[in-house]
């Protein structure tokens, strides 16, 4: 009996440390990269560019897809995380400067949004299984060459 309880407590505290990885959502504030910050080298060896739809996250590794929805005005737009931080406590996500001005929160600075995974490649090799894809046929090789060919002399014209 005390084991069981034991074992139902276990699972318990199981599923609530990961509730919100099996979804693949995060919400929190937003901030996004100083004019300082471009033309510098981030975290992962790459140069900051504010033009770039790039992110900084704590944890989600390098390269990683996150889809960011401010959920204000319920605009997002899709990043990719190439920094580490925000280093400030309760933000959760800094991003380039144009994703902040397509999220719409340039004049606040700061906006709370949602975070979500995008597929990656090995997400997606599930939806091979739903399309197949049509292998391509070469139709170079049996292709006829007509049997005339139309040519044009100088006295023609």
């Amino acid at each position: 009996m005390m084991a069981a309880r034991l074992l139902g407590a276990l699972l318990f505290c199981l599923c609530l440390g990961t509730a919100g990885e099996a979804w693949g959502q995060e919400e929190g504030l937003a901030s996004y990269y100083h004019d300082r910050f471009h033309g510098r080298v981030t975290s992962s060896g790459r140069v900051h560019d504010n033009d770039e739809l790039v992110a900084a996250h704590r944890t989600y590794p390098f390269g990683t897809f996150l889809r960011v929805t401010n959920l204000d005005n319920m605009r997002s737009v899709i990043v990719c995380v190439t920094d580490r931080g925000p280093y400030h406590g309760r933000r959760i996500i800094d991003v380039s400067e144009s994703a902040a001005d397509s999220l719409g929160f340039i004049e606040r600075g700061v906006a709370r949004v949602r975070l979500e995974v995008v597929p990656g490649p090995l997400d997606l090799r599930y939806l091979d299984l739903i399309y197949p894809r049509i292998p391509f046929l070469d139709t170079d090789e049996v292709r006829v060459e007509p049997p005339y060919r139309l040519r044009f002399s100088p006295s023609d014209r």
